[in-house]
């Protein structure tokens, strides 16, 4: 019982030990072979993120505008005699 835990013991150090040997050799291949995938990736990550900061900043902007315009209504003599959901108040 002991021999074949030390059998797979010994199987299992020369196993990893080749696995890192094989990826040391082969990832300067791979990173070559890669780099246009990398590349086009960046590429497409970065007009993505531009985009999705764009439609932010309007989201943003629109947002502001509305604040703007409660608080114009809200602080203003015809403001004062309505209600928050627009309508007049009644005295």
């Amino acid at each position: 019982m002991a021999l074949i835990g030390r059998v797979l013991g010994t199987a299992l150090l020369v196993g990893a030990g080749a696995l890192a040997v094989g990826a040391v050799i082969a990832a300067p291949k791979m990173l070559r072979a890669s780099r246009p995938h990398v590349r086009e990736a960046l590429r497409r990550g970065f007009a993505l993120y531009d985009k999705a900061r764009s439609a932010a900043a309007e989201v943003a902007d629109d947002v502001e505008d509305l604040v703007a315009e409660v608080r114009a209504e809200a602080s203003g003599p015809a403001g004062a005699n309505k209600t928050a959901d627009g309508e007049v108040k009644r005295a």
